[in-house]
């Protein structure tokens, strides 16, 4: 089974959509008429939740304009960030479930004429050559078996002087499984900072930014349980279902011992 493969056959549930209407409504809220803050953690599903995906927007310059591509886009919490900040998106993503439930949270969020969701994998999105100005990838990479595929598209589509963050947890793959990407080592892909820096480097960029953001994960982590008892916040489990405190204790522990870092790469296409 390839990697694209085992990721749709881990995120596709078959009734994500109706369980996140079903979280919603039990929060008072009406899944036709949201803000994206109303989406609480289930929209920023990565190791920092929103404070980490402020500082990857801020770390590639996304603002009034900017064209977003975003790799691995879910359903969609960090492009409908990065369209609040006045970007234009294209997200992309093989899991046909995200892909619909992210076009139909856009229009609930009044965000669908700045965010096109495209099903596509990251390695060929069949979109135009220098058609954006930054590019993202949150959490992808532990799914992802040929990352340099990846990184060259991403070369490809990003104008000379384009920025691309990469924010993943990086480091060893001999981890406690299950873990919120995969059920064993057999699907999960975590490499180390310096082979994402060399596979960047082979796809023709220059590494400009090499963010830690141990301290502050951990933080965010030993906050979670308080995040997910509070009503007006959705929980992640809303996308991963009931046993993602084992599959968050054994990210936990990994970040604790070093054994996993969540890094964010920052890297220039040259002008």
């Amino acid at each position: 089974m390839s990697d694209i493969d085992q990721s749709i056959s881990r995120y596709t549930t078959g009734n994500l959509r109706e369980r996140l209407h079903a979280a919603l409504r039990a929060a008072g809220l009406d899944p036709e008429v949201l803000r994206p803050a109303d989406l609480g953690e289930a929209d920023q599903f990565h190791t920092g939740g929103r404070e980490a995906t402020v500082e990857v927007a801020r770390a590639v310059g996304i603002g009034l304009g900017t064209r977003v591509l975003d790799v691995g886009s879910g359903i969609g919490g960090p492009a409908r960030h990065f369209a609040g900040l006045g970007a234009v998106v294209t997200g992309v993503d093989v899991t046909q479930e995200f892909v619909d439930l992210a076009r139909e949270l856009n229009l609930a969020c009044l965000m669908a004429g700045s965010i096109t969701m495209v099903l596509a994998p990251g390695q060929d999105t069949s979109l135009p050559p220098a058609s954006f100005d930054a590019a993202t990838m949150l959490h992808v990479g532990m799914n992802l078996a040929d990352k340099p595929a990846v990184f060259r598209e991403v070369y490809r589509l990003l104008r000379p002087g384009g920025v691309f963050g990469v924010y993943d947890l990086m480091g060893t793959n001999e981890l406690d499984y299950p873990v919120p990407w995969a059920d064993a080592a057999s699907s999960s892909y975590v490499e180390s900072a310096e082979a994402y820096a060399n596979h960047l480097r082979a796809a023709g960029f220059n590494l400009t930014g090499n963010i830690d953001r141990t301290t502050a994960v951990l933080k965010y982590m030993g906050e979670a349980a308080a995040r997910r008892e509070s009503p007006a916040l959705l929980a992640a489990q809303v996308l991963l279902g009931t046993d993602l405190e084992e599959r968050m204790g054994h990210v936990a522990a990994a970040v604790k011992s070093g054994a996993l870092a969540p890094r964010l790469l920052v890297a220039l296409r040259p002008a």
